[in-house]
């Protein structure tokens, strides 16, 4: 009778495994596009960061030439 149940009890157990081995697969899958996303995000993020910094140093290089405009201005 032991024998019985512990051949019923490896079948359940091996039935269970291969239920989560293919859970952790879709799982697996999931988080393969997940991270395709967050590299294309990445980009992106990337390019705008690029735009801002290019904006910050042309607004600095405004307010510079200003400045000096604004001292030539004063001094003559």
């Amino acid at each position: 009778m032991e024998a019985a149940n512990a051949n019923w009890n490896d079948d359940r157990l091996d039935r269970f495994e291969e239920r989560v081995d293919r859970r952790f697969e879709q799982l697996d899958k999931r988080f393969d596009k997940l991270d395709s996303r967050i590299e294309a995000q990445g980009a992106h993020f990337d390019a705008r960061f690029d735009a801002l910094q290019q904006a910050m140093v042309i607004t600095l290089a405004s307010i510079l030439v200003a400045f000096v405009g604004l001292f030539a201005t004063v001094n003559f």
